[in-house]
């Protein structure tokens, strides 16, 4: 049993973006700001992103976690906070799932993902791409040639290369 007594475990067929040792991983986090109560206040979390500066490092998950802090205000126990986290992510076998991954990595609410945003995303999951891949991406692979995936494009990808 963990500090403060049980704790709800999140559903794994719920959380389909995590394996279960991603699961363990971000509970040990997650337990750091417990302080063994029920709920864990998600905005100390965001303060001690904010003292990392997550927001510039990691913004993806900086702002879904701020997503979370705004719908759960009272806090969050872990199973809460990851099915959330999930919910928030969308998934890549529908359309709506899709739509809400384009929103969650459209962070800043332009309505469109370009190449500079591709590059931090591309960074934060540890991968390296080139400007030219990244342009022959966005222009063949996405059919947008004026540099500028929007939810549309983004939608029929997803859906084409997971079908």
């Amino acid at each position: 049993m963990a500090r403060g007594g049980y704790k709800p475990m999140p559903d794994m067929n719920r959380i389909r973006n995590f394996t279960e040792d991603d699961v363990l991983i971000i509970q040990q986090g997650f337990e750091v700001f417990d302080h063994g109560k029920q709920l864990t206040d998600i905005n100390e979390i965001m303060g001690y992103l904010d003292s990392i500066n997550a927001s510039e490092k990691f913004p993806t998950v900086y702002n879904l976690i701020g997503k979370i802090a705004e719908a759960c205000p009272k806090g969050a126990n872990f199973k809460t906070f990851l099915e959330t986290f999930q919910m928030y992510l969308g998934s890549v076998e529908t359309k709506s799932g899709a739509q809400k991954l384009f929103d969650a990595l459209d962070y800043d609410e332009n309505q469109f993902l370009d190449k500079e945003r591709l590059k931090i995303l591309a960074k934060e999951i540890g991968e390296k791409i080139t400007d030219e891949e990244l342009d022959y991406l966005i222009e063949e692979g996405y059919n947008c040639p004026n540099g500028k995936i929007d939810s549309d494009a983004f939608v029929r990808m997803i859906l084409k290369v997971n079908r």
